[in-house]
């Protein structure tokens, strides 16, 4: 048998765009992956559905490389890895090997990352110790609620989708309601919550509050029972007058709904190229599988057909990593491209997110096709592929939101737009 594939992976990325430093993180967590996921990736499925404790094992070993307190700021012991490329490079080879296990060490950077620009001194003089400790230290960016799907992310709500409430008491912040679906839910020592002061002032509004836990008042329900991403926790939890300092709020009117804006489009960044990463996987299980089995004495990838599909699988893959780290190098660069929270990064960074989402189900899909039943066997993982990405697709607002999002950086798009001729309808109606 030959060589299963000559793609010359250093060239993945333009180097003009991608740092040596990139390059070089992005080996050796190639090489970590290599060595301690792929090996191991179905034991740690089946780990999920019992003690969780091998999943447990590879978190703690990617925190002992390094990246669970790197988006600290220096003055407070971390690299100040605030670059949105960076991390969806490295997010990228994670979902090529076992998707959801980075989850809890990188909740962190997602969590932490409004306290951080907003300079919380309290909040980071706090917390910053215990993600250097060298320990698994989690945190979770609460957002959605029960009440309200994509409500949150929806920018034409303008907050008033949130129903978790915080009432300034004293020094101190009162939270009131509940959260389903946060990445780390049920297993974080500290969740940014993003709250609703008075849904009568907008965007003012909205407050970013950190919550650290055990803590009177705060309950968790349930951990998610997911088709796939099973090696991170997702649940349910509720506040009932949750009493945390006034400085634990990340910045304040205004500044917060900024911060939530800013997470929101790099969180896009980050899943556009976790399904990158998941087409990737999927892609070299079928050129392996296709290069060993043969049909009518050839390879099945010297069959013309066969050809097609698989250059049909190389281009999705490789227009979606150019869209993400485009996107990514822009919002990196606001001096160039403009405020990283603008309506147009909001769109190129959705852009990245929802084409490179359907192109992964698409491209596992083709994956499966291409090894008839053993593309659903699981010595194969093809089918793990399949079902790991389908949250990512549905995450950060859908695929639906999404595409108002995008039409955002085009036009002054609205959904409460007014429709005079709908008020004057209702109004033959009524009389």
């Amino acid at each position: 048998m030959g060589e299963i594939s000559i793609e010359i992976k250093d060239n993945r990325y333009m180097h003009e765009l991608v740092s040596p430093g990139d390059r070089f993180m992005i080996g050796l967590v190639r090489d970590f992956i290599e060595r301690e996921i792929m090996p191991i990736r179905r034991e740690m499925e089946a780990s999920t559905r019992g003690d969780f404790e091998l999943v447990r094992e590879i978190q703690r070993k990617i925190v002992g490389l390094g990246f669970q307190g790197a988006f600290l700021p220096m003055e407070y012991g971390g690299w100040n890895l605030t670059s949105a490329l960076t991390y969806s490079l490295v997010v990228e080879e994670f979902g090529r090997g076992e998707p959801a296990c980075c989850a809890a060490p990188a909740g962190g950077a997602w969590a932490f990352r409004p306290a951080c620009i907003a300079g919380n001194r309290a909040v980071l003089e706090d917390f910053a110790p215990r993600f250097l400790s060298g320990e698994p230290y989690v945190a979770c960016f609460a957002m959605t609620e029960p009440s309200g799907g994509c409500n949150i992310e929806n920018l034409d709500m303008r907050g008033k989708g949130i129903h978790t409430r915080a009432v300034l008491d004293g020094d101190e912040w009162v939270i009131s309601g509940a959260k389903v679906w946060p990445t780390n839910s049920g297993v974080s020592d500290v969740y940014c919550v993003v709250c609703n002061t008075d849904p009568s002032l907008g965007d003012e509004g909205i407050a970013l509050i950190y919550v650290p836990v055990p803590i009177e008042g705060f309950s968790f329900g349930r951990f998610e029972d997911k088709a796939g991403f099973r090696s991170s926790r997702e649940g349910d939890f509720y506040f009932d007058n949750v009493r945390v300092p006034r400085e634990y709020r990340a910045g304040g009117p205004g500044l917060d709904a900024e911060l939530l804006h800013d997470n929101l489009i790099f969180a896009r960044l980050f899943s556009a190229s976790w399904a990158v990463g998941i087409a990737q996987g999927a892609f070299d299980e079928a050129l392996a599988f296709t290069s060993e089995r043969k049909v009518a004495g050839k390879p099945i990838r010297q069959h013309t057909l066969a050809a097609n599909v698989l250059a049909d699988m190389a281009i999705g893959i490789q227009v979606g990593r150019d869209s993400y780290i485009n996107a990514a190098y822009m919002f990196d660069h606001p001096e160039t491209y403009g405020k990283r929270t603008s309506k147009h990064m909001l769109s190129r960074s959705t852009i990245a997110k929802v084409f490179c989402c359907d192109m992964a189900v698409k491209v596992t899909n083709q994956a499966m096709d291409l090894m008839g039943h053993y593309g659903c066997a699981g010595a194969w993982h093809a089918e793990k592929y399949w079902r790991d990405n389908k949250i990512i697709q549905l995450w950060e607002g859908g695929a639906q939101l999404g595409r108002m999002d995008v039409a955002r950086g085009y036009y002054h798009y609205d959904q409460f737009h007014p429709n005079r001729l709908y008020e004057r309808m209702r109004a033959m109606r009524e009389s």
